[in-house]
């Protein structure tokens, strides 16, 4: 057989494998959507597209995806798996409204990989229910929910901004922030632990965790992600210190002294119930700690700085501030008692309220993440689309509190009076449907049966420490200038808030003590005391 029969043959045999393994990997590895199923939204570069995407922007993916591809809803093929994308605030909420659409497994999923938590550890929270218990995780999310309401709420709420009161007393009349961020981030941080463990917080007895806990979070992605120990030394040897010393406060059961919140107790003893022993409780409950700081203390630091960083809206709040204070002197003394009633800051002081939740709009950019527990149907009342069992949905909140339709064309300004509702005169159809709208396209505490329980403290939480700081000081620059506004990037997939990074992070703030306030005490307190 002559040289170039063979070469032909040799050609056609390499052709015919090459496009035998294409259509073998093609309909092996091809995504197939269902004719009612969101439509599919095809990478540039096939199968790994989106995974490329995902890696290299984090939650900016969704934003660039639905720059390109303005569509209410999509699914995105991942080689031989695929999840739906949702954008669109009708249907964002009628998923929210869905019973078969459940949080839980990433819950799950998300505490043995970011724990580090064995299979034989996870057993309780993987089983099964049975008639005499519902499962762990039924009663576990029961119990967080009660026990951040009423009293329980009042009492958290109290001896957090006790706590932050007590910080404040300790700055005096001149203070200088190095790094206001950090500042902000340590003191805080403080706080809400003291507010959930009590006089036994592993973090007062060894305050070097407070660091530690802010290295297991800045590292949780690469955790999350399986990277090994070598890659991501910090964020392992910080998982590995809270964990010992909360083991130890477990262990020996300081979670039942009278001091600790009901939230503490609640989760704990549901652990305890469902078999697990006190000292690995600790192994789990690290995590209440990363909940309720890594995303609260960012939310403090971005509204505080869009605050102080105008003059006139100082000004303005300083005065609502005050005609909402108790303003009582102290009978042995000159001092003034500034007292608000927590309770009634959403009535009381309409523009802190709008001036923080137009914060947390700019700031939070969390993907909320569902899975399809049964075939079920979501609709925007026009159009019904199809989900599949298995498949998981997520809702990226950045886009839609981002986008111009629903915002207006200066959505991705600060505006602190955009949450003010308008009382002047009757409203137009299209203002009416505005902000529907906008109620609708706002969910940066997720939504439906999985709402976030511990909002509410949050919000007492930092309103309350910008009511004190904000009355009580004038705060500039180190170099003697009003504060700017750090750049507000995109969080990334294991985050919901975005953090100031940088000459961000490092932008250092000098608090003066205003005239005539250097004898002030405050005082917090909630309705239910």
């Amino acid at each position: 057989m002559s040289p170039k029969l063979l070469l032909d043959g040799y050609v056609l045999y390499v052709t015919l494998a090459i496009g035998t393994m294409v259509l073998y990997c093609w309909h092996r590895l091809s995504v197939k959507v269902g004719p009612q199923e969101p439509p599919l939204l095809k990478p540039a570069v096939p199968y790994i597209g989106h995974i490329i995407g995902l890696i290299r922007y984090q939650s900016g993916y969704f934003d660039q995806l639905h720059t390109k591809h303005p569509v209410p809803i999509c699914t995105l093929p991942f080689i031989n798996s695929k999840i739906y994308i949702v954008t669109s605030p009708l249907l964002v909420q009628s998923a929210f409204r869905s019973k078969h659409l459940s949080f839980v497994p990433f819950i799950v999923e998300f505490a043995q990989r970011s724990l580090g938590l064995s299979d034989e550890t996870m057993l309780p929270v993987k089983a099964p229910p049975t008639a005499e218990k519902p499962g762990l995780m039924n009663d576990f999310i029961k119990g967080v929910h009660e026990s951040m309401l009423g009293e329980h709420l009042s009492k958290i709420n109290s001896y957090a901004l006790k706590s932050v009161v007590a910080s404040i007393d300790e700055m005096g009349d001149t203070f200088e922030a190095k790094s206001l961020y950090f500042w902000l981030r340590t003191m805080m941080t403080m706080v809400t632990s003291d507010s959930l463990f009590g006089s036994y917080n592993p973090l007062k007895l060894n305050p070097s965790l407070v660091d530690s806990a802010w290295d297991y979070e800045g590292g949780m992605i690469s955790i999350m992600m399986g990277i090994p120990p070598y890659f991501a030394p910090k964020a392992y040897a910080a998982r590995t210190a809270l964990q010992a010393a909360f083991m130890k406060y477990y262990g020996e059961k300081h979670d039942l002294e009278p001091d600790v919140a009901q939230m503490t107790k609640a989760r704990a003893g549901v652990l305890r119930d469902y078999g697990i022993k006190d000292a690995d409780v600790g192994l789990f409950e690290i995590a209440l700690l990363h909940v309720a700081t890594s995303n609260a203390i960012p939310t403090l630091f971005w509204t505080f700085v869009f605050i102080v960083s105008s003059s006139t809206l100082t000004a303005s709040i300083r005065d609502e501030l005050m005609s909402a204070a108790t303003i009582t002197t102290m009978s042995e003394s000159t001092k003034r008692k500034i007292s608000f009633d927590i309770s009634k800051f959403s009535t009381n002081c309409p523009l802190l309220v709008s001036a923080y939740r137009e914060a947390t709009r700019l700031a939070s950019s969390q993907t909320v993440t569902r899975r399809v527990m049964a075939d079920t149907t979501i609709t925007d009342g026009q159009t019904t689309y199809l989900l599949k069992e298995g498949v998981d949905l997520q809702m990226p909140s950045g886009v839609n509190h981002m986008s111009p339709s629903n915002w207006g064309p200066n959505a991705a300004e600060f505006d602190a009076r955009r949450f003010i509702q308008s009382e002047d005169g009757p409203k137009t159809e299209k203002e009416k449907a505005d902000e529907k709208t906008q109620r609708r396209a706002y969910y940066p505490f997720g939504g439906g049966k999985h709402l976030c329980p511990g909002r509410n403290f949050a919000f007492a939480e930092i309103l309350g420490t910008v009511a004190a700081l904000v009355l009580g000081f004038d705060v500039l620059g180190t170099d003697g200038k009003v504060l700017m506004v750090p750049k507000i990037g995109r969080a990334n997939m294991a985050e919901a808030v975005v953090k100031p990074t940088g000459e961000g992070a490092e932008m250092g703030a000098v608090f003066t003590k205003r005239k005539g306030w250097e004898d002030v005490t405050w005082d917090f307190k909630s309705g239910q005391e």
